[in-house]
């Protein structure tokens, strides 16, 4: 698949292109809750106000958003059905969760990255000093949407906001009738609140991955190839990694996997393609992407927390001309592994370097396995 200039450029998302909503949800009016930004930049994510800006609406298997909000402003306890993942870009943030916010506390620090469990009501508060910009994955082409804590729908409803069936706002004017209840969403019964699964703080934390946890190796094959020293490090599901010893640190199924690559300076990949549709959410250092090959080549120079959409079928190359290391998160759809396919003059030279694949599909040492055998 060829890029254009034009498809390009309305792939590369700069954070300059970003639109927050300030009243995406129910809660916008509840004390300590205003003024929040809700961006919505590949998909439309949970946002309840059909005002909402979305930059990039072509599915991908997930959606990419971001929450702006000032020191001791607060996002109210909700709950997904699919997977939900923070990325704590800057400032502080305090998780907490439960129905009433008091089952677990944990606090997210500028690089974290932490997978929310589903069907667990969860919020946050800008922590720090400054304003926060807390980036978000969620699961599926369609949420399915959220459901608000009780105690947060109740609030919400003296304010004068509700939240239709249709999962949008209904504004009701001070001195007007409520809304008819059969028009609501209705809250969550308590029995249903009570028999949710309990998380303990130790147990959330086993989700998230610090900056000093951060497994960055080898792990793709033309890294045997010199000027081709990027590295990969996972965070959630089974990437493009082709190392036997990563792990990541949540593996169960989320329908997209999540991991940091790194590019040091004066380094790159090898130009390569993937099955999958996948986005590059780029944090810092001199980041470029470059895609097709030869007098059709394009490149895409990133800045910090600039978004990439990267088409299934592509050919893409990370290069870092800079003085410094570059790091980006790598979000591709799908459970399975992926698979990293380099051109055959990669993998020749990976053998010349003594670097193969082994049949399970991981990085092994050219002369150690047997030869090929065939029936």
């Amino acid at each position: 698949m060829m890029l254009t200039a034009t498809e390009l450029a309305r792939r590369h998302i700069r954070r300059a292109q970003y639109v927050s909503c300030d009243e995406a949800f129910v809660d916008v009016r509840l004390p300590g809750s205003t003024p929040k930004e809700n961006y919505s930049i590949v998909g439309p994510g949970v946002t309840q106000n059909p005002s909402q800006v979305v930059n990039l609406r072509e599915a991908h298997g997930f959606n990419i958003g971001a929450a702006g909000m000032a020191p001791g402003i607060t996002n109210s306890l909700h709950l997904h059905f699919t997977a939900e993942v923070f990325i704590a870009c800057e400032g502080r943030f305090k998780l907490r969760w439960g129905a009433d916010g008091d089952e677990g506390e944990a606090v997210l620090e500028e690089g974290d990255v932490i997978c929310m469990p589903t069907w667990m009501f969860r919020g946050f508060s800008n922590c720090g000093s400054r304003h926060g910009f807390l980036m978000t994955v969620l699961g599926g082409d369609d949420t399915g949407g959220i459901i608000w804590s009780p105690d947060v729908l109740r609030r919400a409803r003296s304010t004068g906001l509700y939240l239709g069936r249709d999962n949008q706002l209904i504004d009701v004017p001070a001195g007007a009738a409520p809304p008819d209840e059969a028009r609501l969403l209705p809250l969550m019964p308590a029995d249903e609140v009570a028999a949710l699964r309990r998380w303990t703080a130790e147990e959330l934390l086993q989700r998230c991955v610090r900056p000093a946890q951060r497994d960055f190796r080898p792990a793709t094959l033309d890294t045997a190839i010199a000027g081709h020293g990027w590295q990969v490090a996972p965070l959630i599901g089974w990437g493009i990694s082709q190392h036997r010893e990563h792990r990541p640190a949540v593996g169960e199924p989320q329908g997209f996997s999540v991991e940091w690559i790194k590019v040091p300076a004066g380094q790159c990949s090898a130009p390569l393609r993937l099955d999958e549709a996948a986005v590059l959410v780029h944090a810092d250092g001199p980041l470029s992407v470059a895609f097709n090959r030869g007098a059709d080549a394009l490149r895409a120079d990133l800045g910090p927390w600039d978004t990439l959409s990267m088409p299934a079928g592509c050919w893409r190359q990370f290069v870092n001309t800079g003085t410094q290391d570059a790091h980006a998160l790598l979000v591709i759809n799908g459970d399975g592994r992926k698979t990293p396919h380099f051109d055959a003059g990669v993998q020749a030279a990976a053998e010349q370097a003594d670097l193969t694949l082994d049949a399970g599909g991981r990085l092994a040492r050219k002369s150690l396995l047997p030869p090929a055998m065939t029936l």
